[in-house]
């Protein structure tokens, strides 16, 4: 059900959203790839939720966690998804900036 819920959400911005499977990641992709969901390895967690995003993320949630790209000015962060609710705006918000940093990406 959270997981449908992030499909959904993804929909309304980007109807041309797909899903591929890639290794053990479901990636949300258009010409590349914004948002990647994997198993989570906490059992409390529903699943993991990464995007990325070339600005570093100011007032990050107490629960993500913030990776650099080796050789880059970008970062992948992560987020556990433990519950409806965590599909907040500042999820949301990072979803889109992911999004928006994949079609600068990949041009």
């Amino acid at each position: 059900e959270v997981f449908e819920t992030l499909k959904l959400y993804i929909g309304e911005f980007c109807p041309q959203a797909r899903i591929s499977v890639q290794d053990s990641l479901l990636a949300f992709r258009t010409n590349a790839g914004f948002a990647y969901v994997s198993k989570a390895s906490d059992k409390d967690t529903l699943f993991d939720l990464a995007v990325t995003s070339r600005r570093k993320v100011k007032n990050m949630k107490d629960n993500m966690t913030e990776q650099q790209i080796p050789e880059t000015h970008s970062y992948i962060y992560h987020i556990p998804i433990c519950a409806q609710s965590d599909i907040d705006s500042d999820v949301k918000n990072l979803i889109r900036q992911s999004y928006e940093y994949s079609k600068f990406n990949y041009a």
